[in-house]
């Protein structure tokens, strides 16, 4: 009796927790404290930190360049003093059946200063990343900072 009590107890655990798994889960948040034309006519450096096994830096880069922006990616080293601003980001990749991007937030630092002048963040669920690639999310995460391209 003892291990159907247990197991029982263990299923109603597993159905109250059912409603809070959200399999179509997706946010976004976002904000860019800079000026637009500001935005558009800046150089941007792109840092890709030392973990970076995928190069995510240069699809950011690729994907700023796509909405007509100036932005390169490299390590820390490579930055030139004419970059006004500097990329960082954050991405948490996960396993379900296949790797996928499940949260990714771009920060645009003032090279000068480091103060965050806007930041862009994607997060999904495994279901919901069914059919998209880490593009797309880096896109998403980049529509909040610049707007739709």
């Amino acid at each position: 009796m003892w291990s159907y009590a247990n197991s029982l107890t263990r299923l109603i655990a597993i159905l109250a927790l059912f409603p809070t798994a959200g399999g179509c889960v997706g946010n976004t948040s976002g904000q860019m404290t800079l000026p637009e034309a500001t935005a558009r006519q800046s150089a941007y450096f792109v840092e890709r930190h030392a973990r970076d096994e995928r190069d995510l830096a240069s699809t950011i880069a690729e994907r700023m360049r796509a909405r007509g922006l100036s932005a390169v990616a490299g390590t820390a080293t490579e930055r030139k003093p004419e970059h006004s601003y500097v990329v960082t980001y954050v991405d948490r990749w996960f396993w379900d059946m296949r790797m996928y991007l499940a949260d990714l937030r771009i920060e645009v630092r003032d090279a000068k200063d480091q103060s965050i002048v806007g930041y862009g963040q994607s997060s999904q669920s495994s279901l919901k990343a069914m059919g998209q690639t880490h593009v797309d999310i880096v896109d998403t995460a980049l529509d909040q900072l610049f707007g739709p391209h």
